[in-house]
């Protein structure tokens, strides 16, 4: 044909034109042809573009060749074979490794010829990241005669795009004073990600991590605070970007427990079936010379169990027990039994004459009583830990006088057949004994002793 033109490209495509489809468009390998004078040349090298859709799985290679001549001697029979030789990247194989194209005819070739040929081994992104080469040579058989001859070569790549890039709402809910923490999470497209809100607002206080996506904060405020997020992977496309609206509810900061929750707990603690008893659940102390003096009982929560992050009154109870007293004469009877609320780190008292053994079951007031307390979980039962008491006592002292003593409580073992006995006993007192026996509870702060 004459002055067969191989229509050259404005440019080499650029293969992200098409980065989320299945395969790229044919990408010329330039130059784009190369043309030898007189049919004969070569090697010469053309350099194919390297695959760059970000994230996707490079899957397959095609190489498409196509040969031709120009001006051809009009009375000769001419033949000439152009080869293509593929010469990276390093560790591909392709198949075949090299083609060779015969075009004949005489003034006009014709039809020019096409082949091709695919990598079958060694492929991957990483491997086709830079450009590679293929070797072309021309080469004119006997007789005949052309002005030029050319090759051409474009590259087509078939990939796994990455999966569609998503986006899902932080937790909807927190309260107010309870420290919050929760992200935006995206998966799919490309990594790393860039977070941002774009409408609307994060509670008050609450701030946003833009490369994490992590919302953290305490917050301050009560309501719904509705939002649009947004993330856009690596790439910064659009098929890169996605949206969501969410909407994180702050609920009030809830009130402290009354001071009644513990009420009528003393019967009902259990013994942790196969567990061990926590520290510190069981202790006990004695009290003397009752009829010549008061003694007190100090009792805090060491925080064992935890405790409200900001405070009291700040965020839901954590860590509070119910501190559960029982009071013994020493003929072994159970003549009082009651209970009191200890929040972390808080300090409450009870006098034994005036609350332990005002309103005894028997109505006799003894002089002396062991007190025994044990500690549980408000509204559960269960025993629980982080309980520490002292207690003081009077002690006889010359000329018929007596020296007011305090010690810690003493931590006890207890056993399941004491903890049945305490506690059905108390039951009893509770709903038999037509509120005797039942000690007065706690009040706040704490009573102490001349020495120690």
């Amino acid at each position: 044909m004459l002055n067969r033109l191989i229509v050259i490209s404005l440019g080499l495509f650029l293969l992200s034109v098409a980065a989320y489809a299945d395969t790229t468009p044919p990408a010329n390998c330039a130059p784009f042809p190369v043309i030898f004078n007189n049919g004969t040349g070569g090697p010469t090298p053309v350099s194919c573009p390297a695959f760059s859709v970000p994230g996707a799985t490079l899957t397959g290679v095609a190489l498409t060749f196509q040969a031709d001549y120009q001006f051809g001697c009009s009375t000769c029979a001419n033949m000439v074979q152009v080869t293509f030789v593929p010469t990276g990247p390093g560790g591909v194989t392709w198949s075949p490794s090299s083609q060779t194209l015969t075009v004949t005819g005489g003034l006009s070739s014709g039809t020019p010829p096409t082949g091709g040929s695919n990598a079958t081994a060694g492929i991957s992104a990483a491997a086709f990241a830079a450009p590679f080469n293929v070797n072309i040579s021309s080469s004119v058989a006997a007789g005949g005669m052309v002005a030029t001859s050319s090759g051409a070569v474009s590259v087509v790549y078939t990939f796994t795009p990455p999966p569609a890039i998503t986006l899902s709402c932080p937790v909807s809910s927190g309260t107010v004073g309870v420290a919050y923490s929760s992200a935006l999470v995206a998966m799919g497209g490309v990594p790393a990600y860039t977070f941002s809100i774009i409408a609307g607002g994060l509670p008050p206080v609450l701030m946003l991590n833009a490369s994490t996506g992590a919302i953290t904060g305490t917050p301050t405020t009560a309501g719904p605070f509705s939002f649009t997020a947004k993330v856009v992977d690596s790439t910064g496309t659009s098929a890169g970007t996605t949206t969501i609206n969410c909407t994180i509810t702050i609920a009030n900061m809830p009130p402290p427990p009354p001071p009644t929750v513990c009420n009528g707990s003393a019967a009902t603690p259990t013994f942790p079936a196969g567990a061990v008893v926590p520290e510190n659940a069981f202790l006990i102390r004695y009290a003397s010379n009752l009829d010549h003096g008061d003694s007190v009982i100090d009792i805090t929560n060491s925080g064992l169990n935890g405790a409200p992050l900001n405070g009291p009154g700040f965020g839901p109870p954590i860590g509070n027990i119910c501190a559960n007293v029982y009071t013994f004469s020493p003929d072994e009877q159970l003549i009082s039994c009651c209970s009191c609320l200890v929040t972390p780190n808080a300090l409450v008292s009870l006098s034994v004459d005036n609350d332990l053994i005002s309103n005894t079951l028997t109505g006799v007031r003894p002089t002396s009583v062991v007190v025994k307390l044990v500690a549980s979980l408000p509204g559960t039962g269960a025993l629980a830990g982080g309980m520490l008491a002292w207690g003081t006592t009077l002690h006889a002292a010359p000329a018929a006088s007596f020296n007011l003593t305090e010690a810690p409580f003493t931590p006890a073992t207890l056993s399941a057949g004491e903890l049945s006995s305490i506690t059905n006993r108390c039951s009893n007192i509770i709903g038999n004994g037509s509120t005797f026996g039942i000690c007065r509870s706690c009040r706040t702060g704490g009573l102490g002793a001349d020495r120690q």
